[in-house]
């Protein structure tokens, strides 16, 4: 690609403090450069498959750009930033925000059409510093993150689907232990206040548009927070597997009845969801209900490059794309699939549909 991969969390870091993770600073002259816009937990697994792309493709250069799962999306959709393929770690984001939103001064929205893709699960990821890390299991998390001085992180739910599902995954345990205090005692409190809602058998979680914790260390994405574990700031964090595997963290795997990971408990999760008091999200009213986790992407409507876009995306459905994710523990879905067959690239359509 067009640099080395920062594998480094100290570097990880870096590019986060002083903007979206970017694969490449500059890019062979005479290239086609390949924007790929994707959720920051994506980012490892995506650069290696760039660099393998394109090998098979010399006369491009691929770019990968990470941030939170929405700010993805609202860079493609607000922020006017071009972009070939968008990969987000909750599908539902695709539809609920460029289906009904058309690129300015045409009539085309700015997708009709995704590919779920992955899976994941949600659990805390921590270091050998971390305190009480060599006692930590599945049955004493809460009562550990809720000491006043061990130092937790969140992902911002604002920006990052990791962020609104960690608030869902504490909802769930509430139910899961018999414990209704988990909520507050994990995450302490808000100004204004996170309040959450019981609504006949649904648990509504409302998140203010400004976040100001009393407890928790809130950041712009999941990524952002393994610096901080790192240096000793944060002692755990809320992240997926993937990212703590990727990066030789410790990972307190969760019951499936709350990591958000098994169809199996499919109908347990939407028992919560989490409204975002989010207004720059224009039109839509962003909800999420509790589900499993699934990973999505698009080629935009707008796409300077879709025959390329849909090369790397062919790639990455392929044999060898699905190895990295397997490789950078990244669980695929397979088969993957497709909710409008008949708006896929032609490329696509026959690997996806007649398989």
């Amino acid at each position: 690609m067009c640099s080395a991969k920062a594998k480094a969390v100290g570097l990880l870091l870096l590019l986060l403090l002083i903007g979206p993770i970017i694969s490449a600073t500059a890019c062979t002259p005479g290239r086609t450069q390949l924007k790929v816009i994707c959720a920051s937990s994506l980012i490892v697994p995506f650069e290696e498959m760039g660099k393998e792309f394109e090998v098979l493709h010399p006369d491009i250069d691929v770019v990968v750009e990470g941030h939170g799962s929405i700010q993805v999306i609202r860079y493609v959709t607000e922020l006017d930033t071009e972009a070939d393929v968008v990969a987000v770690a909750d599908y539902s984001l695709i539809p609920m925000m460029m289906y009904d939103n058309q690129v300015p001064g045409t009539s085309r929205s700015y997708a009709d059409w995704y590919v779920k893709f992955a899976t994941n699960r949600l659990g805390l990821a921590y270091t050998n510093k971390s305190k009480y890390a060599d006692r930590i299991n599945a049955t004493n998390w809460y009562d550990i993150l809720s000491d006043p001085d061990i130092k937790v992180g969140v992902p911002n739910p604002l920006i990052d689907s990791c962020g609104y599902r960690s608030l869902m995954m504490c909802q769930l345990a509430e139910t899961y232990y018999g414990d209704e205090t988990i909520f507050e005692k994990v995450l302490g409190s808000f100004s204004p206040p996170v309040t959450v809602s019981d609504n006949h058998d649904t648990y509504t979680i409302s998140v203010p548009e400004v976040l100001k914790p009393t407890k928790v260390t809130i950041r712009g994405s999941s990524v952002v927070l393994l610096g901080l574990l790192e240096s000793g700031d944060l002692d755990y964090s809320f992240e997926y597997e993937s990212v703590a595997r990727q990066h030789g963290l410790g990972f307190v795997e969760l019951p499936p009845e709350i990591d958000l990971s098994s169809q199996n408990f499919a109908d347990m999760y939407s028992h919560v969801m989490v409204r975002l008091d989010f207004q720059r999200f224009a039109s839509v009213i962003p909800e999420f209900r509790g589900e499993p986790i699934v990973y999505a992407l698009t080629i935009p409507s707008n796409s300077s490059h879709p025959e390329a876009a849909a090369e790397f995306v062919e790639f990455l459905l392929g044999t060898e794309g699905q190895r990295v994710l397997s490789e950078d523990y990244q669980p695929t879905l397979v088969p993957a699939e497709v909710d409008n067959p008949a708006n896929l690239p032609s490329k696509l359509r026959t690997l996806l549909v007649e398989q």
